[in-house]
């Protein structure tokens, strides 16, 4: 539904920022890096969204670039992998140091942080 957003930093929390846009704040779950790397209160920033909804819940995952969001993507579709846990490890692991885990079947390196994925 939203390809991106783009608009004023309001607030900077441990699980999601908040961006302003047109006078409406987007609450919008990201990566403890994700948001570490966001910018500055007050300064202008874009982030890639997914958009998600269920019958209790609809939330916003915000990425800085494309390949967080394609990895955010991927993840959820495994089952038994959930969006915070897919945002716990984009913040433990870059989107092209997984693929290239998971390319060569490099187990211990897909593993090593498994107990901060949770």
């Amino acid at each position: 539904m939203f390809a991106y957003i783009k608009g004023t930093l309001e607030m900077k929390m441990t699980e999601y920022v908040v961006i302003d846009v047109a006078g409406l704040g987007y609450k919008v779950f990201m990566s403890e890096v994700g948001i570490e790397n966001i910018g500055n209160i007050g300064e202008i920033v874009k982030v890639h969204t997914y958009y998600r909804v269920r019958e209790d819940d609809i939330s916003i995952f915000g990425f800085n670039t494309l390949e967080e969001l394609k990895m955010f993507e991927l993840l959820i579709g495994v089952s038994g992998v959930g969006a915070k846990t897919a945002l716990s490890m984009l913040a433990t692991c870059e989107p092209s140091e997984f693929a290239l885990s998971v390319i060569s079947e490099d187990v211990k390196a897909l593993t090593r942080n498994t107990r901060n994925w949770t």
